[in-house]
């Protein structure tokens, strides 16, 4: 057992809020812990830049800068700026019996001679955990003896469009919310510290908080101690809250006799488990090809979707295709063509991307994209921003067709591990050599911190020559897994004839 700290932060405390194995683990055993992912650091990195943008709507406040692990050197800090009478702090400091949180801005009000806190979020709206988390927050600051007026929460406006960014941030009062959650938070903090000084590790299930509000880092750790199978109850898909009562009950086996209920799609999984074999339905998968045109041409885009809008007509998270692979294929015996596009510069890639994707969708037949929504959603945006090209933009969208529902409705195979994603499906009907395992792009995610480090004024050559490569052989193997899936879907209703 560790020696604890003498401060426990607020994002520690409050991965005891999640779980008090969690904050128990991160302290005395955090080699357990999984590294950060590339993904998650992403997402710290953008809530960062959020964060610095909210700045700039309370001006004239002075920023403590010291590194996240100077406690004490924020508190004195703090201390000296509230001592100078200093109206707005960013990132001020404060403790109270072993607790530590930052605010991201406070902010004077002579009138009142009281202080409001302004904790900035990145997400669209104030989330339940939000509150947990700001309520920690103002009662660690109250309790340290800065008497609080008001509470906000600050979060990106959806109705926020770029150029104009003047009001890009929503400023949300909790203050009524939080006073609701204050009589919990002393008695929670007392639990937690007398967990976190127990000589045991807590005695608690897996359960729906390993992933909620945020992924645990010692799943890994907690699962493999359980010893669940890689296929059980909890990779059915669409069961819920169901599978974890299932899980409570000892029912963990697919095929156990006690999982009952089950819609179609669900029992196919099971009955795949029971007995080996793929499901396919031949005659289903006829019927939906039936309405396939050749050519066919199979579409994919990479997009960004950044926090802070940073192109024409672009609210926060609104999605902007920066790359686009397609593969036409004429007929089943026909050599097929690729086509692709990757804008490389750091400007807005629409203008050059549009007239590259009409040129490439020219024609009639039918275009094949996985999870159509998704491009098609993409294609009306790009006419909305390109009247020019509105009329031929549109054109594009009645052609789309999706393998995904026909894939969900009428093939499964155990590989599949309850998901229908392109990158467990593909692998599962056409083998391991269509597996995205090893490749420097990987999934979508890889594509867009490739493009961002693409796009950056400090990569070099050699690595922007790496990036470029890697994210067109990550999109071009998107269109073409789906070509050999429609050749397969097609290869089996031939067959049957």
């Amino acid at each position: 057992m560790r020696k604890l700290p003498k401060l426990l932060s607020k994002t520690k405390i409050m991965r005891g809020y999640q779980c008090v194995k969690n904050i128990y683990l991160t302290i005395h055993h955090p080699e357990l812990e999984a590294k950060i992912t590339p993904e998650q650091q992403a997402v710290f990195d953008q809530g960062n830049e959020v964060g610095e943008a909210a700045r700039k709507f309370f001006p004239g406040g002075v920023l403590i800068d010291n590194k996240p692990w100077d406690f004490f050197g924020s508190l004195k800090k703090t201390r000296e700026l509230l001592a100078q009478k200093t109206e707005i702090i960013y990132e001020a400091a404060f403790e109270h019996q072993g607790c530590y949180a930052r605010a991201d801005v406070i902010k004077y009000s002579p009138e009142t001679q009281r202080w409001k806190i302004y904790e900035v979020k990145s997400s669209t709206k104030v989330k339940e955990e939000h509150i947990n988390d700001v309520g920690l927050q103002a009662w660690i600051i109250a309790s340290s003896g800065l008497p609080l007026e008001q509470i906000n929460v600050v979060h990106l406006n959806t109705l926020c469009v770029f150029p104009n960014l003047e009001n890009l941030f929503t400023i949300e009062d909790v203050t009524a919310k939080i006073r609701e959650i204050y009589p919990r938070i002393l008695p929670k903090i007392t639990h937690l510290f007398s967990t976190i000084n127990s000589e045991t590790i807590p005695d608690i299930d897996i359960g729906p908080q390993c992933t909620a509000p945020y992924d645990c880092g010692f799943m890994d750790s907690c699962w493999k101690e359980k010893k669940v199978p890689e296929l059980s109850v909890l990779n059915i898909p669409n069961l819920k809250e169901k599978k974890w009562e299932y899980f409570r009950q000892g029912i963990i086996s697919v095929d156990d006799s006690r999982i009952t209920e089950l819609n179609p799609l669900q029992q196919r999984m099971v009955e795949s488990f029971k007995t080996g074999k793929r499901f396919v339905n031949t005659e289903g998968i006829k019927t939906s090809l039936d309405s396939w045109k050749f050519p066919l041409v199979f579409l994919d885009f990479e997009t960004m979707n950044p926090a802070l809008p940073r192109f024409q007509g672009c609210g926060p998270y609104r999605h902007v295709a920066f790359q686009f692979s397609v593969h036409r294929m004429d007929s089943l015996q026909a050599e097929i063509v690729h086509t692709e596009f990757l804008h490389d510069l750091d400007s807005d890639p629409r203008p050059t991307l549009i007239p590259a994707l009409l040129k490439a969708c020219d024609g009639e037949g039918s275009i094949v994209a996985y999870f159509g929504k998704f491009e098609s959603d993409r294609i009306l945006e790009m006419a909305e921003f390109s009247p020019f090209h509105k009329e031929a933009l549109e054109k594009l969208v009645p052609r789309i067709v999706d393998p995904l529902p026909i894939i969900r409705e009428h093939v499964y195979d155990n590989e599949f591990k309850g998901s229908f994603s392109l990158k467990s499906v593909a692998p599962g009907i056409l083998g391991k050599q269509q597996s995205y395992e090893g490749m420097l792009v990987a999934n979508g995610s890889d594509a867009q911190r490739a493009y961002s480090e693409l796009i950056n004024s400090n990569t070099t050559a050699d690595r922007k020559r790496e990036l470029v490569t890697a994210s067109l052989e990550y999109c071009k193997k998107d269109t073409l897994v789906m070509v050999e899936l429609a050749r397969w879907l097609f290869h089996l209703v031939a067959e049957k004839k």
